[in-house]
């Protein structure tokens, strides 16, 4: 008799696990899309965080939460190379790392700083930095596709000024991947005018800040006095 209804109950939990039916091409997309838009949402939600810690004045370790580890790292290692650099150094760089090292060694002459440890950070994401006077464009939808995240401008929200990355559980800010794109409608200058990415940049800081500061000219490619 025990016997017996071990095999029923065996039989009884086998066929229900046969009855259960396997799930649809539909459903299964119902659950993409289900996770897609909770990826939108998590990234609406991190860059209105990010926009505010900026405006903010948030520290450096707040900032840096919302940055890639490679981020950080293309930060450590361009603040180096505002250093260090001659001008021979610089015609090794692309435009957009030429044009944040000489902006860092402006900062530096002009006594801009208002900190003294992770410059480069705040030169790029401070209140009035430049990420934060780009970002206060008109911006068009978030995007998500995959693991990648973007954002363009209003008026071309195809086309995207800022990257991030899904990093396990939350969004993170490309860095590296998105000063390019925000910076890529000057490039367009040195390719008509054959210019060098130094070339360009010390010309575009010129052409920004000539109304504000002396000497935007060839003693920015030297390192000064770090």
């Amino acid at each position: 008799m025990p016997l017996l209804l071990l095999a029923v109950v065996f039989a009884a939990c086998a066929g229900s696990a046969d009855t259960k039916a396997p799930e649809t091409a539909q459903e299964k997309n119902a659950k993409v899309q289900e996770r897609a838009m909770d990826k939108q949402s998590a990234l609406e939600l991190m860059f209105h965080n990010f926009l505010a810690s900026v405006r903010e004045g948030a520290s450096a370790e707040t900032l840096y939460d919302f940055l890639t580890d490679s981020s950080e790292y293309w930060l450590d290692t361009l603040e180096n190379h505002a250093r260090v650099y001659k001008p021979e150094d610089l015609d090794t760089c692309q435009f957009y790392e030429a044009y944040v090292i000489l902006m860092y060694r402006l900062y530096e002459r002009e006594h801009l700083w208002e900190t003294e440890e992770d410059r480069m950070l705040y030169m790029l994401l401070s209140k009035s930095g430049m990420l934060d006077r780009f970002t206060r464009l008109k911006l068009g939808p978030m995007k998500v596709k995959n693991d990648r995240g973007s954002i363009g401008l209003a008026k071309s929200p195809e086309v995207p000024i800022m990257l991030f990355e899904w990093d396990d559980q939350t969004w993170k800010l490309d860095l590296p991947g998105t000063i390019p794109l925000i910076t890529k409608g000057i490039e367009s200058i040195a390719v008509k005018k054959n210019w060098t990415g130094r070339k360009l940049a010390l010309y575009w800081i010129e052409k920004e800040y000539h109304m504000t500061y002396s000497r935007l000219d060839e003693s920015l490619l030297e390192p000064i006095g770090f």
